[in-house]
């Protein structure tokens, strides 16, 4: 069975680039990567260089600002993103794996941080 794969670049890959590496790597060949990101299109050869250099393996470059519409039309069933944003509007059928790093996770009170857009307050 195939799978189709979006990660994230910034703050995702660039947060643990062996895992991606490894993660990549090892799984070419059965499964299609999209590296999906938002950075500006003029920078496409610096990030095809950025990803190389990172030894990160993908089939499909992809610069959009809806990244959750490509998402949906390309069918992809496994995304690994660190902006809750992206999750919201992606059915049960994507799984989603949300990279914890400075942005959204406080580590010195060991809590995720959310807006009133992406959490909900569960402590009574």
């Amino acid at each position: 069975m195939m799978l189709n794969i979006g990660i994230d670049i910034d703050n995702c890959i660039t947060e643990n680039s062996l895992f991606f590496s490894m993660l990549t790597n090892s799984m070419k060949g059965n499964n299609k990567f999209y590296i999906i990101t938002n950075r500006d299109p003029l920078t496409r050869k610096e990030i095809i260089k950025e990803l190389k250099d990172l030894n990160i393996y993908f089939d499909v470059l992809v610069i959009t600002v809806d990244k959750s519409k490509y998402i949906l039309e390309n069918n992809i069933t496994v995304y690994f993103d660190d902006t809750d944003e992206y999750f919201l509007s992606l059915p049960e059928s994507v799984t989603v794996f949300k990279i914890r790093e400075p942005g959204n996770f406080c580590y010195d009170k060991h809590k995720w941080i959310y807006g009133k857009k992406t959490g909900i307050n569960i402590d009574k």
